[in-house]
């Protein structure tokens, strides 16, 4: 399993401006690659992470092109997968005849949504008419038409060696910093080296790190570096729960089918965030100013923090006290009638 950890850098704020410009740049990169990979979806069905960008202009490298193209390749993948889940939700509760959901189901499973000519389905012997195509596309269109394509305009960087590369302590630099990141940057021939400092627990994770790197780029340009482990599967854990259910609510975060109630004070914490962030909004929207401000952009990022925190410590939690082999959870729509639409917008990346 791969798992990202966070590392404590030592750049100087020259550095940094030069993070920061790259990742400016390549945001802009990612929304251009993000749509032409669109337009083939369209006429194909699939992305190309391989795919012919020399055209696209973009002051980064070649080799930033390659690596920008891989990382939105990889988002809108998953983004899809999502969309053939939803496409199978949708035919598990649909009144239709059971053959056509057979074949729907296969031109699901194999992206053919897009495919127009029909085909023989040799495994099951089953002919995948035009009409069952065009269903397809019509419900997969359907299925796209609720979710938003991701955006890329705050993507952060999924770096690997070729424009990042991850050294040791060198005899030439500071010895007190455990790892530096050769970092391309605008300029060329002239890479940014950032010094990180590991820490206790990083090290304790037993893995073999990756040649890769993740760049985070806050709201307020706060740069953070973050190392990934391939961490080997733990051998000493045996479950004593074959399935345990959660069920998310507000009185409480999580409440199991074992009849346990986790994050009590969950939603009086969330209540105490909207009672800050409402009026304050409200308030520079009254004065004619941009929502936003390094004091708004501050509790959205609490608000964050708290929440990856209390999910984390709860489910952590259930598998102390359970030690469950399968955890099941609802389709998590995270809303409620008590919070401000601005506290809900900010919730809707519960899940």
């Amino acid at each position: 399993m791969i798992k990202a950890y966070k590392l404590q850098h030592s750049a100087n704020p020259g550095k940094i401006k030069e993070v920061v410009e790259v990742a400016k740049h390549y945001r802009k990169l990612a929304a251009k690659i993000a749509s032409e990979q669109w337009m083939l979806f369209e006429k194909q069905g699939s992305f190309r992470k391989n795919h012919d960008i020399k055209h696209i202009p973009s002051v980064l490298s070649a080799r930033y092109k390659q690596t920008c193209q891989y990382q939105v390749v990889g988002m809108l993948d998953s983004f899809i997968a999502n969309r053939q889940n939803d496409f199978v939700s949708l035919l598990q509760e649909s009144t239709l005849d059971e053959g056509t959901k057979h074949k729907l189901f296969i031109i699901n499973r194999w992206r053919l949504w897009q495919k127009t000519a029909p085909f023989s389905w040799l495994k099951h012997n089953l002919e995948i008419d035009v009409d069952a195509l065009r269903l397809a596309r019509k419900i997969f269109k359907r299925v796209l038409s609720k979710h938003r394509k991701p955006s890329m305009k705050r993507v952060n960087m999924a770096l690997d060696s070729k424009v990042a590369l991850v050294a040791g302590k060198s005899s030439g630099r500071a010895k007190h910093h455990d790892y530096w990141i050769r970092l391309s940057t605008l300029n060329k021939g002239t890479p940014a080296y950032i010094p990180l400092q590991s820490n206790d627990y990083y090290a304790s994770i037993p893995g073999t790190r990756k040649n890769f790197i993740q760049v985070n780029i806050s709201e307020t340009n706060d740069v953070s570096f973050s190392f990934t482990k391939d961490v080997p599967a733990r051998t000493d854990y045996v479950p004593e729960t074959p399935k345990l259910a959660l069920d998310l609510g507000f009185a409480t975060l999580f409440a199991s089918d074992q009849g346990d109630l986790w994050g009590r004070t969950f939603f009086s914490v969330l209540k105490k965030y909207d009672g800050l962030i409402t009026p304050l909004a409200r308030s520079r929207q009254r004065q004619g100013l941009k929502t936003r401000s390094p004091r708004y952009n501050l509790l959205v990022d609490n608000i964050r923090q708290f929440m990856k925190n209390e999910i984390n410590r709860v489910l952590n939690r259930a598998v102390d006290v359970h030690k469950p082999a399968e955890i099941i959870v609802e389709r998590l729509d995270f809303r409620s009638p008590d919070l401000s639409r601005r506290m809900n917008r900010l919730l809707s990346l519960f899940g």
